[in-house]
């Protein structure tokens, strides 16, 4: 690993996980249930059309699938804030998962990832983090604020702990600049040129020639791969640091009683086909039952990301700008990610504070099922379906576990 990438996960594993500063770990297995033996449990929470959480449901609300295959539901149990979480059929089943939820607050990682915001996002963020750590004075539970690039990572017990937090926000930072040159490529575009997409490279291609009118197409286009293989670099390296700070976060809920959730605040990464991480993160997700949320700390959507780059001649064509769809081709990723583990989105939006407060809400009032699986006769991965049966109510939970098969 390069020393760029070592020094901020390194200084994280020293500060809030000492128990991850040893040399090396053996890989993350994935969640293995014996078929049969034990019950799968699911967190989810529900929203309205005006999604706002929705309290007082009960196990009949719910259906549950595997594998596309109705399941009944053998345990439930409702968590709603301060109140005094209610059982259906509390006594009916004896639940062997370690993943059985008791009262005991919540424990939740706030991920900055400051590699991933400007200045001005990261300037902008700090009020905002302020007010919220204020109002979380009635919550309990554990909480942790996490910027590697910052060098942040502090974790406390609430509500006794939000002041400590509030005094190290000041010293979050974003440490990504905007491309304003005039060779500028999108991470998204670098990712998709370096894997040899044709449309991708004349895009790209065609903006050098825009913005810099003595170039001629045999010149842009080996120096478009070249730009892109840069970028794709940068974009990958940032990607990495996150993907580690994620790792230990979720180490560190794991041993961390309540609820466990990480929020991830950033501007976002693309989506790359080739990444193998990828799958180890939304594995360790589901094995730590923590849903990872992606608040878009760009705000509201402006003009094109290159609208700035100064050059001659008006504006940027269509066929050589971004693509209608680059602003969510920047946090694909991060997208994907939120989506795969359970967790929520939140985009488009200059109101970071109420968003974050908004998922904080989620720690508190969700609901946890319990089903028996079917027996399997191989090993492999069980897909996960929770329907309400109100039909203007929307479910988010984990989408399966790794079942190890008959034994």
């Amino acid at each position: 690993m390069p020393h760029s990438l070592r020094r901020p996960i390194g200084a994280l594993a020293l500060a809030l996980f000492p128990a991850f500063s040893a040399p090396a770990q053996e890989p993350a297995k994935p969640p293995v249930f014996k078929a049969g033996t034990e019950i799968v449990l699911v967190d989810l929470i529900v929203s309205d059309k005006a999604n706002r959480l929705v309290k007082g449901l009960s196990a009949k609300d719910f259906v549950v699938r595997e594998d596309g295959k109705e399941r009944p539901i053998v345990s439930f149990t409702a968590f709603a804030g301060s109140e005094s979480p209610s059982a259906l059929d509390s006594d009916a089943v004896s639940v062997t998962s370690s993943r059985d939820r008791r009262p005991g607050g919540a424990a939740t990682v706030i991920l900055v990832d400051d590699g991933q915001l400007t200045p001005q996002q990261g300037q902008r963020l700090v009020p905002e983090l302020k007010a919220l750590l204020a109002k979380v004075s009635e919550r309990s539970g554990s909480l942790a604020l996490v910027a590697p690039w910052s060098k942040v990572s502090e974790a406390r017990a609430l509500p006794s702990g939000a002041e400590d937090l509030a005094s190290a926000v000041e010293r979050i930072k974003g440490t990504r600049f905007d491309d304003l040159s005039t060779l500028p490529v999108a991470d998204a575009e670098a990712i998709a040129v370096e894997r040899g997409d044709p449309t991708m490279l004349a895009r790209v291609s065609g903006r050098f020639m825009a913005l810099n009118p003595s170039l001629h197409k045999e010149q842009a286009e080996p120096l478009a791969r070249t730009r892109s293989i840069e970028v794709a670099f940068e974009a990958k390296r940032r990607r990495d640091v996150a993907y580690g700070v994620i790792l230990l976060s979720l180490d560190w809920l794991a041993s961390q009683p309540g609820r466990h959730s990480l929020v991830m605040v950033s501007a976002g990464f693309a989506r790359d086909p080739e990444d193998q991480r990828y799958k180890e993160i939304v594995t360790r997700s589901l094995r730590v039952n923590a849903p990872i949320h992606f608040l878009d700390a760009r705000g509201l959507q402006g003009l094109g990301r290159f609208q700035s780059v100064a050059f001659g001649g008006g504006a940027l064509n269509r066929d050589v700008d971004e693509t209608p769809f680059a602003r969510s081709d920047a946090s694909e990723g991060s997208t994907a990610l939120a989506d795969a583990t359970g967790g929520i989105t939140i985009r488009n939006t200059n109101d970071i504070e109420k968003s974050l407060a908004r998922l904080l809400d989620t720690m508190q009032t969700y609901y946890v099922l319990g089903y028996e699986a079917p027996p399997h006769g191989k090993p492999g991965f069980r897909r996960i379906k929770v329907d309400a049966r109100p039909k203007d109510l929307t479910v988010r939970a984990r989408r399966g576990y790794f079942d190890g098969g008959k034994h």
